[in-house]
């Protein structure tokens, strides 16, 4: 052996063998043995199906017609986002340009959803080889992509979430069958390298009417706004947010973020949580406000004291009842009953600190949470998720910037009525900025708003505005 070590070729090194303290010798992937990564923090890297998790290029506002948010928020609200690496129109070949930044974002899951675009560009050449790649070869090829991505968060330790591709409405048959060879290779991966989940899209959004010459997808399940039809609805988002909550909980630890003691409210000693009377209970404070078309249920005497209901902005025709209910945690919950005759119409639950309070200050990293449990039965509903809006002049121009929960707008579906579910929401973490002058801060712990007339009950539980610890 001796000299050949020196004169061998550098090699990357994917694996150590040693033995443990009880002499059994074992194999593992270096990733295993660098420092431990939260599996709660989470890159998303991909295509326009990955980019578009947020409804804005400042990733502050994340989307209810994608499914990765609402699958948080029916998980429990344990993904912690370290970035948003997708951009629409990109191949597998092109998004490998943004890896290392997902990799070191810090997150110990990644989340990869791409190839569509693979199919509908081919021919194309390759960016990383410069090589033609044909629609003939784009299932191999971009299986080959992917794969390198797998490995490369594998190797540095992370877990693996990856959505096998469901298609577009103009899909040839040739596209078809190459989709279906990228696809069962992922399930090979997967079979044979731990830490890697799948997403199985085919099964969730294809129609039982698919052929293998022609993708059907299930009624109101993409949005039909598209002239292709790739992109989920909210209706679409929803169910397959329910697969992808059940990964989630598979691959991330719980945290105790939707839950709040009564005790933990702004005062002079906590500066940490914003909201007061975040379970509907105080007996004393500021009395609560009810708006216009609001009204109170029988057996509920006041809006609950510090919080203000009233119609969504623009709204003039929307009717609402408030009722304030114990719930099994010890406080109470503020259940809605809407009936919104418009689309954009809706109900917004808040509370307001005016720019002149010492309790929010430059530089302090504000995220909202609210759980929202949304009664079956209930119609017309595009999106019921908390946001903060925050206001202030700089060099005489006043801006406000917003960061939500999971948002949708009037032009891309409803969530089904057919049943009821809970969504433990949170916003995007936001920095206020540094003004010149302060003006407000508004959480909004309810930004209900229907795509359509409709009507239902919805459940407002545990609101809280957390400023983020600087500690760590």
């Amino acid at each position: 052996m001796t000299g050949e070590i020196e004169t061998a070729d550098l090699r990357a090194l994917t694996h150590l063998i040693g033995h443990d303290a009880g002499g059994l010798f074992g194999r593992a992937p270096i990733g295993a043995c660098l420092a431990p990564r939260s599996p709660n923090l989470l890159a998303v890297i991909g295509d326009s199906t990955a980019e578009q998790i947020h409804l804005d290029s400042q990733r502050r506002n994340r989307s209810a017609y994608n499914h990765v948010f609402l699958g948080a928020a029916m998980a429990g609200c344990r993904v912690i986002l370290t970035g948003n690496f997708g951009k629409s129109g990109e191949r597998t070949d092109q998004t490998a340009a943004r890896l290392s930044a997902a990799l070191a974002s810090g997150a110990g899951t990644l989340y990869i959803s791409e190839s569509i675009n693979n199919f509908s560009q081919a021919p194309y050449t390759h960016a990383v080889s410069g090589a033609v790649v044909t629609l003939a070869e784009t299932g191999a090829q971009a299986f080959v992509d992917t794969l390198a991505k797998i490995d490369a968060a594998l190797a540095s330790g992370l877990k693996v979430i990856v959505a096998l591709c469901g298609g577009a409405s103009n899909f040839s048959a040739a596209m078809i069958g190459q989709m279906w060879i990228y696809n069962q290779a992922l399930r090979r991966a997967a079979e044979l390298r731990p830490n890697l989940w799948l997403l199985d899209m085919p099964a969730l959004l294809h129609d039982a009417a698919s052929t293998p010459d022609t993708l059907a997808f299930r009624s109101g399940y993409l949005h039909s706004g598209d002239t292709v039809l790739a992109h989920e609805s909210v209706t679409g988002a929803y169910f397959v947010a329910k697969a992808f909550a059940d990964i989630l909980r598979d691959v991330m630890r719980p945290l105790p973020r939707s839950h709040i003691s009564r005790a933990n409210q702004r005062s002079a000693d906590n500066r940490l949580q914003l909201a007061l009377n975040p379970l509907f209970n105080a007996m004393s404070g500021n009395a609560g406000v009810l708006g216009a078309g609001g009204s109170l249920a029988a057996g509920t005497s006041a809006m609950p004291y510090e919080w203000t209901a009233a119609r969504n902005s623009g709204d003039t025709t929307t009717a609402f009842q408030l009722g304030v209910e114990a719930n099994a945690d010890g406080g109470n919950d503020l259940v809605i009953a809407y009936s919104v005759s418009v689309a954009g119409g809706g109900v917004r639950v808040y509370q307001d600190l005016a720019g002149s309070s010492s309790f929010w200050q430059a530089g302090d990293v504000l995220q909202g949470f609210a759980t929202v449990a949304v009664a079956s039965g209930s119609t017309g509903l595009a999106c019921a998720r908390p946001y903060i809006e925050i206001n202030g002049v700089s060099g005489g121009v006043s801006t406000t910037i917003m960061a939500s929960g999971a948002m949708s707008d009037t032009a891309h579906g409803v969530f089904p009525s057919t049943e009821s579910f809970v969504l433990e929401d949170a916003t995007e973490p936001i920095a206020v900025p540094v003004y010149d002058t302060k003006g407000y801060l508004s959480f909004k712990a309810l930004g209900l708003t229907c795509a359509a007339p409709g009507s239902g009950v919805v459940r407002l539980s545990m609101p809280h505005l957390d400023v983020r610890s600087a500690l760590i």
